[in-house]
């Protein structure tokens, strides 16, 4: 674990529920997902600025496993006084426990919602000696050799697995899933060639395309990114109707008290105008934005139901 900064300040609460101002201790903030990937990227780059904003220490808890279900679980399951909050994900709220049969925690129920901070889009990127350099040559070797190409993901359910799979199935091709514990290692073994294929966040893949290690043919999103202009959408590229975003926001075991949720709310949205912060997601492809948590808890139902519908057509379950 590693500890994130420090502010001032505190918000009263009622004496009946807690007895003590809030915070009064440090806050554990869990990342569930290894370090390296954009997902943890951004949650380091929102700790830092979160701490001040919140008045308390802000510590990461980095717990990766079963397509982020590990830590969301450890949090469901964490006392709901505000002490032990999740950095949720689209895989990890509105994917993986959408197409589990028996889910360890139902991602509407099991959770408060604070609010999102992030969205963006990903990019389908392949190793850089695949003798292909746009989506049709990529399609046309899979088709050429059904089976035979791999795709990594940080975890069985996941957004990039479970947008991958929706790709075969727009594209119609037949390409094999590998699943990692985080995007990082996929990275890593994408580098070296042991998987070919990889969704992945923009920033995060920046400094591998630059060294010559992988080559990007797509981006997920109906609009192009600013951090590579020249780069297609996959609807440009050929494969129509197809789109994938990711997000990732703050959230709290269910239960935990209104004056701590509206103080954590209000914490969120002053760390957001962090210009340190800002850079950040800038520099890792991310568009910021700030909702209540309603607007949260009504995004994060949406989510479920769109690839809950993916999974069905792909033949996917956990």
């Amino acid at each position: 674990m590693k500890s994130i900064g420090a502010g001032a300040g505190a918000v009263v609460l009622p004496s009946s529920g807690f007895a003590q101002q809030y915070p009064a201790r440090p806050i554990t903030l869990v990342v569930p997902f290894p370090p390296g990937g954009s997902v943890d990227a951004a949650a380091r780059a929102f700790a830092n600025a979160f701490s001040k904003a919140v008045g308390a220490k802000v510590v990461l808890d980095n717990r990766p496993g079963a397509g982020g279900m590990t830590g969301a679980d450890f949090v469901a399951r964490a006392k709901p006084d505000g002490y032990t909050l999740l950095w949720a994900s689209t895989s990890t709220l509105g994917i993986a426990p959408a197409i589990m049969k028996n889910p360890p925690y139902d991602p509407q129920k099991a959770f408060q919602p604070i609010s999102r901070l992030v969205v963006g889009p990903l990019v389908i990127v392949v190793n850089a000696g695949l003798p292909v350099n746009n989506v049709q040559e990529l399609i046309a070797l899979a088709k050429q050799k059904p089976g035979t190409l791999n795709f990594g993901s940080p975890g069985a359910g996941s957004i990039v697995h479970l947008g991958l799979e929706y790709f075969k199935e727009r594209a119609g091709i037949d390409i094999v899933h590998v699943p990692y514990q985080g995007n990082g290692p996929a990275l890593v073994d994408l580098s070296a060639g042991v998987i070919q294929i990889l969704l992945s966040n923009v920033g995060g893949t920046m400094s591998l395309m630059k060294g010559g290690k992988v080559k990007p043919l797509a981006i997920t999103t109906p609009q192009r990114t600013p951090l590579l202009p020249d780069l297609p959408t996959v609807a440009e590229a050929g494969v129509k109707d197809y789109e994938v975003h990711e997000w990732s926001g703050l959230v709290g075991p269910a239960g935990m008290p209104a004056p701590v949720v509206a103080h954590l709310s209000a914490a969120f949205h002053k760390a957001r105008a962090d210009q340190a912060l800002q850079g950040a997601l800038r520099n890792i492809g991310f568009v910021s934005l700030a909702e209540s948590p309603e607007e949260f808890s009504t995004e994060i139902r949406s989510t479920n139901e769109r690839w809950r519908a993916v999974a069905k057509a792909a033949n996917v379950s956990l």
